[in-house]
């Protein structure tokens, strides 16, 4: 089973999209796999989230849709395609789970039918999915301590207080790390993606 390490980064985009890779991937190079694998899998892990909220088994279902786009690598033509398959690949498997958990209703309940089946809001978990990872490639590069801090609190989703007993640090430290980490992400990121990191990580700076 292949794993990203928590300090991978995105390739570059203009090698995912170089003409080459795709002649490659459709060749079986398994180089070419490995490239594509790790751009794909943290945009897919964030967008297969968003619909099963448990990130073992998004992360599987993500893993999983890039093995199968592996196996039918002849199919795709342009890397469009590929990543049509994939994004498609995924949410297919996780309302599959849904249903074969049996919360599928209450899932149905909250968000409605129609939504559930609207394109417009799978491209829209799409792209959300590629600016958190746009966003988390950055935090990768920050110090140890800003990284670990604001990681606990995004995949986590824990408190500063819980924050701080793991770490063995306080409450202040912890709020302070994560304002430090926002700073330096200001001059990493674009003003829409920094937009959305500070939705994403302020509302965890409470007691």
């Amino acid at each position: 089973m292949r794993k990203l390490d928590r300090g991978m980064q995105l390739m570059n985009k203009a090698d995912i999209e170089s003409p080459a890779l795709m002649l490659e991937f459709k060749a079986g190079d398994e180089q070419a796999f490995d490239q594509v694998f790790h751009h794909f899998y943290p945009v897919l892990c964030i967008f297969a989230v968003r619909i099963l909220p448990e990130q073992s088994a998004a992360n599987d279902i993500a893993q999983e849709a890039l093995i199968k786009a592996w196996q039918r690598k002849t199919d795709f033509q342009t890397l469009s395609k590929l990543k049509s398959f994939l994004f498609t690949c995924v949410r297919n498997a996780c309302f599959d789970a849904l249903e074969k958990r049996k919360v599928e209703q209450k899932y149905v309940s909250s968000f409605g039918v129609e939504e559930l089946q609207d394109d417009q809001n799978v491209i829209k978990d799409m792209i959300h999915a590629e600016v958190v990872s746009r966003i988390f490639s950055q935090v990768d590069t920050l110090p140890e301590q800003c990284r670990r801090v604001i990681r606990m609190t995004f995949e986590e989703g824990k408190k500063p207080k819980e924050i701080a007993e793991e770490l063995g640090i306080s409450v202040s430290t912890v709020n302070s790390q994560k304002m430090r980490g926002l700073t330096l992400l200001r001059e990493k990121l674009s003003d829409k993606d920094f937009l959305t990191a500070l939705i994403l990580l302020l509302p965890g700076i409470i007691h």
